[in-house]
């Protein structure tokens, strides 16, 4: 029923296209309140797709909207850069798909012990940049598993469901924010280059770990504050089906 579903929101946005259920794998299945994250793959179309349909009915009313266009509005704004996907779609309120990345995330290569050039992390650093000049922090860059080096050996970020705009925001948090995405180039830099980490930047790096121990919300900003929520409208349902069901 889910695939289906996704098959005829994929035809809506590809009116001349044929789909087939075959084509359609789960890349990763998420606890409830996750999405289920797959790949459709054709000759034409290499697709991932995140959705919600799976979710508790409290969660498809809440959560899965705000993380959807969470991370359209990310995908939205920084449009023609190079190194964040170029087409992305909001399928339906609690579903969005964007284009395939062929890479290795940062994650993975760090397990293989394998080395990058210092090129890749100059390239990474510029892209974080770019990202911070379109006004967008995307706020969970030190989780390696969200940079990928693609096959042309470029960096290129995913999964933007916590990017958000930073301007709003006093501007000592800003600094934050903007030190959370750029010390996770930092991080990857120490972690895979082929040449040590610059001294100014390890010490920035060091720097910021030392105020994050202290940062009530351990993690990137505002996580925990979120999962702080989710717990209590996790709280709430069960109390609504104790009381009602």
């Amino acid at each position: 029923m889910i695939e289906a579903t996704l098959l005829h929101q994929l035809q809506q946005q590809f009116p001349d296209h044929q789909f087939t259920v075959n084509n359609l794998k789960v890349m990763h299945r998420g606890r409830f309140a996750n999405a289920i994250v797959y790949r459709y793959t054709d000759l034409q179309l290499d697709l991932v797709i995140k959705d919600f349909q799976h979710s508790p009915w409290w969660v498809r009313k809440t959560f899965a909207p705000l993380s959807v266009n969470q991370e359209y509005k990310g995908l939205a704004r920084l449009a023609g850069i190079t190194g964040v996907s170029g087409r992305f779609l909001r399928l339906s309120p609690i579903a969005v798909a964007y284009d395939y990345i062929e890479g290795t995330p940062l994650k993975q290569l760090v397990q293989q012990n394998k080395v990058l050039p210092v090129s890749f992390f100059k390239d990474f650093e510029r892209l974080v940049a770019l990202m911070h000049r379109r006004g967008v922090v995307h706020l969970d860059l030190r989780n390696l598993g969200n940079v990928l080096c693609s096959c042309d050996g470029k960096p290129y970020i995913i999964d933007f469901q916590s990017a958000i705009r930073y301007g709003r925001f006093p501007r000592w948090l800003q600094r934050f924010m903007r030190g959370a995405d750029m010390t996770g180039v930092y991080k990857a830099w120490a972690k895979l280059s082929e040449q040590p980490l610059p001294d100014a930047k390890a010490n920035y790096l060091s720097n910021f770990n030392h105020v994050r121990k202290r940062w009530i919300f351990r993690g990137y900003p505002l996580h925990r504050a979120y999962m702080w929520g989710c717990g209590v409208a996790t709280q709430i349902a069960s109390a609504i089906m104790e009381r009602f069901l």
